[in-house]
């Protein structure tokens, strides 16, 4: 297997959720002053995320398994239910219940739209893997973006809404473009995968460096310039999510404790300083995501549950 495959390899492994027993505690002291709120529940929630050791190495799904509305009202996320995952949304208003927005086999990734009216996520169909559209507020329509024969992931909205941004793998490694919804113009970048749009000329995404590592660039595709933010030896940055006021980046990133390496969460500024941890749980916290209000994150956890199962955690942020 090529390194350079890994973290989408994984994706198409059966049934590799974690089974490691872990400290169910909410919290490590190391964590002090962040206040916990757990949002979704296991029991009827069932998150599986992607995580393996491949080559004596952990790695992970990189892109987003949940997206909340710009208003923060509305949590869309990956469930998986008889086999199949799906997009669910969840209000975030204390309403109980859930309601499914996809009917396919498996669903890989979500995100919203700049106005919260639709969902765009990318969904295996045999051996290949394409970019899709719905309605987020009602049925299970759905409109193919991307070609049938290609493998698209990590769909994102450009901050207008008239691009959706995404990363495409030629079998070897990825590339980031986008597709205008407006006329079907496709458009290519460069190297990298899991963009994040920044504005209208700047996105964030992950790329691999020489050692197998990811790294988190800054890309200026209007300029044709390029810059790392963050990048250490041994170790890799994923899923990057800017803040509303675009100060801090969010991300996930693999550390080890007591020889067992699993993965937390970090950020950093928008100019790749001040690199901060901000979980220490013994289980994996990833795919994070800001609040609308730039004050709280949310996130994947095994913390709190029984067995690790996982589910979508808030916490606070005050740096």
């Amino acid at each position: 297997m090529q390194v350079a495959a890994l973290l989408m390899a994984t994706l198409f492994l059966a049934g590799c959720k974690s089974t490691e027993l872990i400290d169910t505690r909410t919290y490590v002291p190391e964590e002090g002053g962040i206040n916990f709120i757990k949002i979704t529940n296991e029991n009827a929630d069932q998150i599986t995320p992607y995580i393996r050791k491949v080559d004596n190495r952990l790695t992970w799904w990189a892109n987003p398994y949940f997206a909340i509305t710009k208003d923060g009202s509305d949590l869309a996320f990956l469930c998986t239910r008889n086999e199949k995952s799906n997009i669910f949304v969840k209000h975030l208003s204390g309403q109980s219940g859930t309601q499914q927005r996809t009917f396919s086999d498996d669903v890989k990734d979500v995100a919203y739209s700049p106005d919260s009216q639709t969902l765009c996520f990318s969904k295996r169909n045999g051996a290949y893997n394409s970019v899709f559209t719905t309605n987020a507020k009602q049925g299970s329509v759905v409109q193919q973006i991307s070609s049938p024969n290609v493998r698209d992931y990590g769909p994102r909205y450009s901050p207008d809404g008239n691009l959706i941004f995404f990363a495409r793998n030629d079998g070897n490694d990825y590339a980031i473009w986008s597709q205008d919804l407006s006329n079907g113009t496709l458009s290519y970048y460069c190297y990298g995968m899991s963009p994040y749009p920044i504005n209208n000329e700047e996105f964030l995404c992950v790329r691999r460096n020489s050692q197998n590592n990811y790294e988190i660039w800054r890309v200026n595709f209007q300029k044709g310039t390029e810059s790392i933010l963050i990048s250490q030896e041994n170790r890799s940055f994923t899923t990057p999510s800017l803040s509303p006021d675009g100060q801090w980046i969010v991300c996930a990133s693999n550390t080890t404790n007591k020889g067992v390496e699993n993965i937390d969460i970090y950020v950093v500024r928008i100019d790749g300083t001040r690199l901060t941890q901000l979980t220490y749980h013994p289980g994996h916290d990833l795919s994070p995501v800001w609040g609308n209000d730039g004050k709280s994150i949310y996130f994947l956890s095994q913390r709190g549950t029984e067995k690790g199962e996982y589910n979508i955690w808030k916490m606070n942020f005050n740096l």
